[in-house]
């Protein structure tokens, strides 16, 4: 019962985060901004998540001085950079596409632990790295009738999967222990800080006077469901399943993002690029069974 219940979280999470592109996508229609909808959503989500922790977990607010700049980091390098990107890439490409390019982030953690740090590749990584980045170029899809999708989608959706990455290492190595609740907290808080500055360099107004009604709904939609419940999902999973297996149960995320795109956004994939979506999910199943885990809930 106890395993079921921890599985059952895992998959309720990885749908709750693939709701993400769905309602940001959805967001966009309705005339809010990348870095308005940012700093919204992660204004809200540290309120919240922070409200949360305060009430159930005090002293998990309580940190170290020294971890103030870690986090300062690895939201700038990583975390905080990832979500600008990602949130950017779906002004330019699918839904559908923005989710799977993003899922290629363990593959990248493979090659950069190899490359910067020696971790063995074994020949079932090696294999798992080589689906992903053949999968991702029939994602891409340069060689359809309709031309394939948008270059710089394509990159920005590379680029937040590279920016998860380092998210993935720089808080595996520099707050190992720490209470992933309070981690996601004080990110919230940095990525809110530098969205807004982002927004105000920039010159992207943070007023809400522009929205149609449709957009309120949405931000709310993304706080609830692929921020706040997401979160709370897969640390219950974690605790009941271990890293790996939620590891891979999180795999699911771009499918419900698939499948939503294509029920509320019209969004279809093209044979190849369903081809491509199969070689970069397997890539990354293949990558966590064949050794420590590499990858987690994309919580961009």
């Amino acid at each position: 019962m106890e395993r079921r219940a921890s599985v059952t979280a895992a998959l309720v999470s990885a749908a709750c985060f693939g709701t993400l592109a769905i309602f940001t996508s959805l967001a966009y229609k309705g005339g809010a901004l990348p870095l308005q909808l940012l700093t919204w959503r992660f204004s809200m989500a540290a309120i919240l998540l922070g409200g949360y922790l305060a009430f159930t977990k005090p002293r998990a607010l309580r940190i170290p001085l020294g971890d103030l700049g870690r986090y300062a980091v690895i939201s700038l390098l990583g975390y905080g950079a990832a979500s600008i990107c990602f949130f950017f890439a779906l002004t330019y490409t699918d839904a559908a596409v923005v989710a799977i390019l993003l899922y290629t982030y363990p593959a990248m953690v493979v090659l950069a632990e190899r490359l910067l740090f020696g971790v063995p590749l074994s020949s079932g990584r090696g294999v798992a790295v080589a689906l992903t980045f053949v999968g991702c170029a029939f994602v891409s899809d340069p060689f359809s009738a309709q031309g394939g999708v948008v270059l710089i989608g394509v990159a920005l959706g590379l680029g937040a999967a590279a920016c998860y990455s380092v998210f993935s290492m720089l808080s595996d190595r520099w707050l190992e222990g720490r209470p992933r609740a309070t981690l996601m907290t004080y990110l919230f808080v940095y990525t809110a800080l530098l969205s807004g500055v982002a927004a105000l360099v920039t010159r992207t107004p943070l007023g809400t006077s522009e929205w149609t009604p449709i957009v309120w709904p949405m931000l709310l939609g993304i706080v609830a469901l692929p921020t706040f419940a997401a979160i709370l999902l897969y640390l219950r999973a974690l605790r009941g399943l271990g890293a790996g297996q939620a590891a891979i149960l999180s795999t699911f995320e771009p499918v419900f993002t698939i499948v939503l795109a294509s029920l509320l956004l019209g969004e279809r994939l093209s044979l190849t690029q369903w081809l491509g979506a199969a070689l970069v999910l397997a890539g990354v199943f293949i990558a966590e069974r064949a050794g420590r885990p590499a990858a987690e809930l994309a919580l961009v």
